[in-house]
Formats: structure tokens, sequence, C-alpha cells
């Protein structure tokens, strides 16, 4: 964020790079390593989101954390019910100037919704809540307990691995002894959008014969049907909300086209941008055409899209039984950069 240091004074600025922890209609507070700095509105001039800090040296999907991609992740599917559950959210929620700060977007993102997807109906840890492990998971089993669900946390490793992360790593005793039960492992895959799009310079080039690639910003009833023959979404409603809150989100798919004029959907995809990275969601393919390559048309397009618009970095979750889907992924350069589980109290 680039703000003067007087208002109306365009002359003397300054530059702060951070978190955004809280804004209202007159200011907003980022979390920089120098500390949190208040910046007036009025004072604001120009204001650049920009990737998660590397880690370390490499390409960009190899290098970003495993926390930093979880947070990326969970942005292209928020539900409207959320919160931040951290010691300093609590103390505000009854203290006289909460209104003026807001939530401060730091501890352990809870998440609710309608929809019966997990990662709308389970809690991310991210940073440190200010309390020990145990207050912590006594404060979101609180939380869902309020709202009549099961407490669920989404755990997740540092890599490849089983070792979780610093984020989660006090949780594993803890959730056995209170009687949570693991999920099947979930993969977090990144890869080059570049290398993805496999040489398409545009969407409609990724198309294999016989298909043709549409980008919309809205799905249809087709898409909503593709989707809901593949799991049960719970509310519709709720379900809908997920899939048309984010902003910008596209949906990429791909048709056969038929002698007649006529064409049908055979393979489809969502994607959200998300600090410069590509988020892929919703991949569904035609049970009769798999294996055909319209999957694959359908992910080197959304990629070719990315790439054109300068992200050159996406990511996808898929589980672990997933196999056409990972080898689909991985074929296209992707390479799985952490595991994660969904916790959920029986």
């Amino acid at each position: 964020m680039r703000y003067s240091l007087e208002p109306g004074d365009t002359h003397s600025t300054s530059d702060a790079l951070g978190v955004v922890n809280s804004a209202d209609d007159s200011f907003v507070e980022i979390d920089t390593k120098r500390g949190p700095i208040r910046i007036a509105r009025a004072q604001i001039m120009l204001v650049h989101e920009v990737p998660p800090a590397p880690t370390k040296s490499g390409r960009t999907h190899e290098i970003v954390s495993a926390v930093d991609l979880r947070r990326i992740s969970a942005a292209a599917w928020l539900p409207t019910d959320i919160s931040w559950l951290h010691v300093e959210n609590l103390r505000n929620e009854s203290a006289d100037d909460a209104d003026d700060f807001g939530l401060l977007q730091k501890g352990w993102l809870l998440r609710s919704s309608e929809s019966a997807t997990r990662r709308a109906n389970s809690c991310l840890p991210v940073t440190d809540t200010g309390m020990d492990w145990e207050q912590t998971l006594e404060a979101v089993e609180a939380w869902y307990s309020a709202r009549n669900q099961p407490s669920s946390i989404q755990i997740y490793s540092t890599d490849d691995s089983s070792a979780l992360a610093p984020a989660c790593e006090g949780l594993g005793p803890l959730l056995s002894a209170r009687g949570y039960a693991p999920s099947q492992p979930v993969f977090l895959l990144a890869g080059s959008t570049a290398e993805a799009a496999a040489g398409a310079a545009h969407p409609g080039a990724a198309a294999a014969p016989g298909l043709s690639i549409d980008v919309s910003e809205e799905p249809t009833s087709t898409h909503y049907a593709a989707w809901t023959s593949e799991r049960d979404p719970g509310s519709e409603e709720a379900f809908r909300g997920l899939v048309e809150a984010a902003d910008p989100c596209e949906f990429v798919t791909a048709y056969a086209d038929h002698p007649d004029g006529t064409r049908s959907m055979v393979a489809s995809c969502r994607i959200v941008e998300r600090s410069k990275w590509g988020v892929l969601t919703n991949l569904v393919t035609h049970p009769d055409l798999r294996r055909r390559g319209a999957g694959r048309s359908v992910v080197r397009a959304a990629a070719a899209l990315l790439s054109q618009r300068g992200v050159r970095s996406y990511l996808v979750d898929v589980d672990a039984g997933h196999e056409a889907s990972l080898n689909l992924f991985t074929s296209l350069g992707a390479t799985v950069r952490h595991r994660s589980w969904y916790a959920t109290r029986g």
C-alpha cells in the first residue's frame, strides 16, 4: 500500500507491505514486519496485492510455504459464516471499540456453511491463537456446537509427508484423545501455469479435436447438475453461494460439437485468482467421456487463461483416492506440496 504522509500531499509518500488486519470506513490497519500500521483511507494512494513471500529460492509454485498455500486455497472457497479465532478477537468482542477495529485476520479460520463441503465446514489453523492448544480446541468446539455442527479441523503437513505443519503440530495427541477421526488424505498440488498450458497461447488453443472451449463468469444449470451428480451439496442455495461468491471467478468448459450444430458439456472447472495464484476447483468430466482428453483440455485452457493474465502459479486440492485427477495434474507438471486431513469429532 502506498500512502501520503499527510492528507492531500502526493509528494511525501511511504509504502507498507504486509497483511491487512482490519478495515473500516476511516482506517486500514496493516501488520508489517515493523509492527502494525494504521493508515487513514484518505491518505491511501495505491493498493496492490502481492503473492506470499517465498521461503527459499526456486520457482514460485515450489517455494511458497504450506500455510500460505492453505491460505490461498481457503480464500477461493469461503462461506459467509466465518470467524477468526484469536485471543485479541475474543477480547474485542466485549470491548467498546470492537467496531472500530473489527476482527484481526490471524489465528484459526472458523468456517461454517449449510453446504456439505468439508472445506466450508472446518477450522483451518493458520497462526498462533494466543492460547494453548487445549484452550484453542475447546473454543473451536464451542463455536461449532453453537451452530449444531460437529467440530472439524483441517490439519496439514509441511510437505509431502505425514509430519504436521507448525500451525497444527500440537494437535495430534489432543485430537485422538478427544475422539476425532481423520479423513483420507487430500493432496495439494501446485504447478506452473505456462507448463500446464503446454504451449496453448489462449484457452481455445487447448481444446482436443472435436471439442470447443468456453470461458464464462457464471455457471449454468448444466454445471450444477454435473457437480451435484458427483456429491451431496447439502443446501443448494449454500452450495451456489460458495461456487459464485468469489471474485474474480470464471468457469472453463469443454463442449462436444455435434454435426447438427448442437453441443454438450463434457468437462468443466472453476478458477479463482487469489494472491496472484490461480486456484482450480470443481473439476468434473462426464462419466461416459472420461480418459478421452476432455479434462486435460479444460485444465490446459484454465492454465492458458491464467498465464495470459500474468498468473504464473496454480494450485489444486485432490483427494488421495482420485487417481485419475492426480495423474492428470502430475502429467502437466504439478507436484504434491503437502497433505491435509479433515479431523472430525464423532
